[in-house]
């Protein structure tokens, strides 16, 4: 085999590999993010930034006993 035969056929299957790769992890994302089972934490997660008690006297946040 010429070196140019073996570079294509890698750079073919390097490329073609890698397609493959990218979108099984767009499906595997995709389902991660839409199974019923994350749905409760999500919404518990988009809700974060509009709770109240963000404030430094607040005693209902999530934090450590280090962080009071």
């Amino acid at each position: 085999m010429e070196p140019e035969t073996t570079y294509s056929l890698v750079r073919a299957w390097a490329g073609a590999g890698g397609l493959v790769l990218m979108v099984a992890l767009f499906i595997g994302v995709l389902v991660y993010a839409l199974r019923p089972a994350n749905k409760k934490k999500f919404d518990r997660l988009a809700r974060l930034p509009l709770d109240d008690g963000d404030g430094p006297d607040d005693k209902t946040g999530d934090r450590t006993e280090a962080d009071k």
